[in-house]
């Protein structure tokens, strides 16, 4: 769904303006030479490690624009049509023939093959659709009583687009289709959405309330595909205890992800919860809410049955944010009170669960505050529920980026994933490129790297950072020349960039330029004194020109800052 993604400019500014006189270079943010410590001195030389750290924890992250009025807010687009794909017209192993196994299924296979068939008959596609036959949402449903009621996740039926609702269709995994009569619950808050189907004969799956997700476990979510048919695939659920937890489930896994609605069965085929948001990567993680509210809904006398045409039509984007408490939060993140804003902010997630904005405004909030899982979470539950704003895939990944300062870059796709969504959505966003750039040369990707920074430099040419990027990428390609050129650019648009300086030093110490080397280390330390490897590396170029003592000096703060000192 297209929400609002218009909050840019007023909080970039007023951060950047801080930073920087020219107001066009953000801190540095990229570190791509990572010193390494040797026991024993080496030959300073160009980096060929293509992996290289990130430094963004000085970045002044860009807020979303609002300047403290809900007036002239940009209005919603129809949800995303591609959220499932065309259900399949057979019942898998059934009208299609399947190979007999050459051996026996062990007792896992067994079991799932059970859970699957006991399954089956209960799950069916949702689709919704206007008046002009266009679907505006896609998803999966549940028949949880013996007369045709389907329970799924509000977020199919959001208000941005309840209005344009005109009927629903449900489609079996054999392939059976029937329209819904109507609803008689769809609940914003807990999630819970039960329609009536025109069939009033049914085959209902078991509710599980009351189970206990504080520990990690194992489950499976259901959903059906055209390819696969009926996709019963392997996944974790564990309850969110963090602060901004507030009640969800995470779920990842390595197959399918489900969809919105999809069931979350344990181990025994019974319906835990159900899957709320779901984020559009390959590295997936999904959210859910256990099914207590719908079995608690379901054991209620239910009020009579509603038309499509009373679907709840509010909260939309424009009513959450004309909301007092809504401005009063962004004024207080406005004002760097970071605090009082993210209890403000943990306060309205909890009145609009489904606000992709009260999500991202949160999510900063727990950034500035040091919260990198935090800020992960709340920026993944941001996406789930606008896919087309290309600021939150930006926020998502430098969340991602910052969870992830320390470890290995390659462990997960998601940042990458979430930078090219980013710059496919935001074409204009410099910084996303520049970043993107980063990751593609930490992934050795050097071509795409090039074509990335060029756009950089486009957009916005003052950056240092770039320049200095691009000078690496011409040292990894040995074009020492080009590197030069670039790294001269950067030390010119930025002279206080220490590690512009290091590469300097590098390219000079490549070329025998012992005296120059020893200059441009000597800069990196007077910049950053904690750099060990500069240290080291100005020991060996000071020797090089003759000034023994220096070189001593150089290297014994070398010593004292990688260890004690060597008797």
């Amino acid at each position: 769904m297209r929400l609002l993604i218009l909050f840019i400019f007023a909080l970039t500014t007023a951060f950047a303006q801080e930073k920087s006189e020219k107001g066009a270079v953000p801190k540095a943010i990229l570190d791509p030479i990572s010193p390494s410590v040797s026991p024993t001195p080496i030959e300073p030389d160009l980096p060929s490690n293509p992996g290289f750290p990130i430094d963004v924890n000085n970045y002044e992250n860009p807020l979303l624009l609002f300047q403290g009025n809900g007036n002239g807010l940009p209005m919603a687009e129809e949800l995303n049509p591609d959220l499932l794909p065309p259900i399949s017209p057979y019942l898998p192993g059934e009208e299609v023939p399947q190979p007999e196994p050459d051996k026996p299924l062990t007792p896992e296979e067994l079991r799932l093959r059970s859970i699957g068939r006991k399954v089956v008959a209960s799950v069916v596609g949702l689709r919704v659709w206007d008046q002009f036959g266009n679907q505006l949402a896609a998803g999966i449903g549940s028949y949880v009583n013996g007369s045709g009621i389907i329970l799924t996740d509000t977020g199919l039926l959001h208000p941005e687009i309840a209005e344009k609702v005109d009927y629903i269709t449900s489609t079996g995994a054999d392939g059976s289709n029937h329209r819904i009569a109507g609803f008689y619950v769809a609940d914003l808050v807990t999630g819970v959405t039960l329609l009536q189907s025109e069939s009033y004969e049914s085959v209902p799956i078991e509710l599980s309330p009351g189970t206990d997700f504080r520990n990690e476990q194992k489950c499976h979510l259901l959903a059906v595909s055209e390819k696969r048919g009926l996709v019963l695939a392997d996944a974790i659920v564990q309850l969110d205890q963090a602060l901004t937890g507030q009640g969800w489930l995470n779920l990842r896994g390595n197959d399918s992800p489900g969809a919105v609605g999809s069931p979350i069965l344990s181990q025994a085929g019974k319906v835990m919860g159900i899957v709320g948001m779901k984020v559009p990567l390959n590295s997936w993680m999904n959210f859910g809410l256990s099914c207590d509210n719908a079995a608690l809904e379901l054991r209620k006398v239910r009020a009579a049955l509603q038309p499509l045409a009373n679907l709840p039509r509010k909260p939309k984007l424009k009513e959450v944010a004309q909301d007092a408490a809504f401005i009063r939060a962004f004024e207080t993140l406005q004002e760097k009170h970071i605090e009082s804003a993210m209890r403000q902010l943990v306060q309205l997630t909890k009145k609009y669960p489904r606000s992709a904005e009260c999500w991202a405004l949160l999510g900063l909030s727990a950034s500035y505050l040091g919260a990198a899982p935090e800020a992960l979470n709340c920026q993944r539950k941001a996406v789930a529920l606008d896919p087309k704003a290309g600021l939150y895939w930006h926020q998502l990944a430098l969340a991602k980026l910052r969870e992830q300062k320390g470890t290995s870059a390659t462990e997960s796709t998601e940042d990458r994933e979430a930078l090219e969504l980013a710059t496919e959505q935001r074409p204009n966003d410099a910084l996303a490129w520049l970043l993107l750039a980063s990751r593609l040369v930490r992934d050795g990707d050097l071509g795409s790297a090039d074509d990335a920074l060029r756009r950089v430099m486009l957009l916005a040419p003052n950056y240092a950072q770039a320049h200095y990027l691009s000078a690496y990428i011409r040292g990894r390609l040995k074009d020492y020349t080009g590197a030069q050129t670039a790294i001269t650019q950067s030390l010119k648009l930025n002279p206080g960039y220490s590690e512009a300086w290091f590469y300097q030093g590098l390219i000079f110490d490549k070329n025998g330029k012992a005296d120059e080397a020893a200059k441009a280390y000597r800069n990196t330390v007077k910049l950053r004194p904690s750099h060990p490897q500069a240290w080291k590396n100005l020991a060996f170029a000071l020797k090089k020109s003759g000034r023994s003592t220096e070189a001593k000096e150089a290297f014994q703060e070398y010593q004292r800052r990688t260890g004690p000192a060597k008797k």
